[in-house]
């Protein structure tokens, strides 16, 4: 019984050991692809759905790599009338209409962005014409949370690693330049930039990855501090003297599965991302699906 056992043990592994693959997009001159992505996020209950469709087009191949633009062509929500709505669908709206060129290795893997300073200046434009829309819809909101500091929020997400973890996060692009094996590992950052660890499993064309928050109580302490400094920093000293107790209370928890389905040209045809974040006893959950037109 017990070799009986160690050889199915052996053949396991064997098995999984070859379900590994490369991920690598196949890029041509003059292909498109649109995908719609849905997306849901429930904050405290309440939901609000955004809509978007976004246009993949490949250009400048050659042996070293090529270019991809990104362009937002629709965004459309549920929630248009609801201020906080404004505010979780405003990083959505800005983008409508901005080609991103992000410049990509052979495999399609994203290395940067070619027109940086042309969508920072877009972005600009785009982000005070929806605040100002969004404030002077709710004096309410005007009142209560300091635009200065939604703007600064934005403001930081102006740059080249968040225009490329967009896409290559939990994205179209981000299994390019992958070779994925079941139970292997990686580290990452959450768009928020806290540290995760993502654990990929390999099923036929299907490719699972799970991922969770991966830091310290001390790291933690140091994220949030950062943060306070940056956004609110007339508040810094007070949450540096509190902050073992607002650790106990936060207790933050953050866990994401992404399942990708992809085609043979290597262009997924499908992801589905489940992200649930826990902290003070509030949840907050998003579904986002992206499907191939």
């Amino acid at each position: 019984m017990k070799k009986v056992f160690l050889t199915s043990v052996v053949l396991l592994m064997a098995v999984m050991a070859q379900a590994q693959t490369k991920i690598s997009a196949k890029l041509v001159n003059g292909f498109k692809a649109v995908y719609t992505e849905e997306s849901t996020i429930d904050v405290g209950g309440s939901a609000v759905k955004v809509v978007e469709e976004n246009e993949y087009a490949v250009s400048n191949v050659t042996a070293q790599g090529a270019m991809i633009t990104v362009t937002t062509t629709k965004v459309s929500t549920d929630g248009d009338e609801n201020p906080m709505a404004g505010i979780l669908t405003a990083g959505a709206k800005i983008m409508e209409g901005v080609p991103v060129k992000f410049n990509t290795d052979a495999d399609g893997k994203v290395t940067g962005v070619a027109n940086l300073d042309e969508v920072k200046a877009q972005m600009a434009k785009a982000s005070k014409a929806i605040f100002d829309k969004i404030f002077e819809a709710s004096p309410e909101l005007a009142a209560a949370v300091p635009r200065e500091s939604l703007e600064s929020q934005f403001a930081e997400n102006m740059n080249e690693e968040a225009l490329m973890t967009s896409v290559a996060g939990n994205g179209v692009l981000a299994l390019n330049g992958k070779t994925i094996a079941n139970g292997a590992t990686e580290s990452d950052k959450s768009e928020e930039g806290l540290k995760m660890k993502r654990m990929y499993f390999v099923a036929g064309k299907s490719i699972i990855a799970n991922s969770t928050l991966d830091m310290t109580t001390e790291e933690l302490k140091d994220f949030i501090i950062k943060k306070i400094e940056e956004e609110v920093p007339e508040q810094a000293e007070m949450v540096k003297e509190n902050i073992g107790m607002l650790m106990e209370q936060l207790k933050p928890e953050v866990t994401s599965k992404s399942t990708y389905v992809m085609q043979d040209n290597g262009w997924p045809k499908s992801v589905k991302t489940e992200t649930t974040q826990n902290m003070m006893g509030q949840s907050q959950k998003q579904t986002t699906v992206v499907t191939l037109k």
